[in-house]
Formats: structure tokens, sequence, C-alpha cells
């Protein structure tokens, strides 16, 4: 099978992507950005991705997929073993598809205007730490909402080790809890907490979980010590 092509920088976007390609077995290379997450990407980028954002994934045949929500759409599509594999697993195609596009749409995009906050704002408003403040709360109360609803869904799921799509894991897991570990963990979500807790912890996602993540969140969700891996060549 052809290499997939990633390009992506340390815990951004793009570990869902990675997690999914490794969890999934299919062979790729990854191109990591010397760029810290929060920061804007060198405008060079924008030959790889005109919109200047991460993750961006090539795919064997020369198709080049922008948006985390549409590679995983797409990359279920093409891949068998992305919805029913070993690892991965969808169960429910319908909630794999409606909470592809919520999360993206919902909390992935709030907290770009968490992080970004002056890109929604005109000048002069852009450069007044009251307002920029004023749009990160309203961005954070807005993803807290969005996760009520999945922590709802997560309650109401027949099994407390099911995920968003039912019974295993999920690509929308993954997503979910990268997006909840960068929300910081909540009273009120605890199945939110769970979640997180348990992809974190799967064997084969915590060591790229550690390695994107351990630099940057206050918390280190992973338990157990794990071998940080070597990029892919």
């Amino acid at each position: 099978m052809t290499t997939y092509t990633l390009y992506n920088r340390l815990g951004s976007g793009g570990f869902v992507i990675e997690a999914v390609l490794e969890l999934a077995g299919l062979p790729y290379r990854m191109r990591l950005l010397d760029s810290a997450p929060s920061t804007p990407l060198p405008n060079s980028f924008v030959a790889v991705n005109p919109w200047r954002q991460v993750p961006v994934l090539d795919g064997p045949d020369g198709t080049r997929m922008t948006e985390l929500a549409a590679i995983l759409l797409w990359l279920e599509r093409q891949h068998p073993s992305v919805g029913n594999g070993p690892t991965l697993h969808i169960q429910d195609l319908a909630a794999f598809h409606r909470w592809s596009v919520f999360l993206a749409v919902n909390i992935y995009e709030g907290t770009l205007r968490r992080s970004y906050p002056a890109r929604y704002l005109s000048e002069p408003c852009a450069s007044n730490a009251e307002t920029l403040n004023s749009v990160r709360d309203a961005a954070f109360a807005r993803n807290h909402a969005a996760f009520l609803v999945l922590e709802q869904h997560l309650a109401a799921q027949n099994d407390p080790s099911h995920g968003l799509c039912g019974e295993g894991l999920s690509p929308c897991d993954i997503f979910a809890a990268m997006l909840y570990a960068w929300h910081n963990e909540r009273p009120d979500l605890p199945r939110c907490a769970d979640l997180t807790h348990r992809v974190a912890n799967h064997p084969q996602i915590a060591p790229l979980w550690q390695r994107n993540f351990d630099h940057r969140l206050a918390r280190k969700w992973v338990d157990r010590p794990s071998m940080v891996p070597t990029q892919p060549a």
C-alpha cells in the first residue's frame, strides 16, 4: 500500500489523524512543521494549504485533503479498518458523521477563537486586550455548552465504556478526547473526562499522546510511562 503524507505540528489537531492512521494500520510519513501551536503558520505553508492550517493529508493517489472532519470521513470511505478494523470501530455510522461535524464546527472552531481571537475582530478591536479577552471568554463558554451535549450523549449510552459512536473506539472518540484535554477538565463533564482518559491510555495512542501533549498540557493524561516513538520516515 502506498504511503500517506501527514502535515502537522506537535500538539495540533493532526494528532487525531496520526492516531487513526496508526490504529487503522495505514502506512504514512510525517511532515512536522517547526512551529508552535497557537502561533500562525509560516506564510510558506500557503503552498500546501491556502487556509494555512493543519492537518493536511496527501493520499496515495495524490489527493490532498484538508479539514480534520473531512479527512476522517474520507479515510472511513477509503479503508474498512478505520471503521471496522481490529482496533477502530464505528458501530453507528450516522453518529460518526454527526459527531465528526459537530466537533469540528462547534468545538474545534471555538478553540481557534480562544487561540486566535484577533482573527475574529476588525481593527481597532483586534488590538484591544479587553475585547480579546471577551472573545476568548465567549468561545470558552460556547465550547463548554457543546461539551455538555457530548456529556449527555455519553451518559445515555447503555454501557459507560461506549463512546460517541457506540461500542468500541471510534475516530470521533479520539477527536473528542483531544478537544476535551485542550478545554481543561471540568467537574460537570465526568463522562468526557473518562473518555479522554481511556483514549489517552490506549496502548497504541499513549506514546503519540505524550509526544504531542505532555509538553503543553498541565495534566498528563497517560497513567503509565510509555516510550515516545520516533517520527515515521
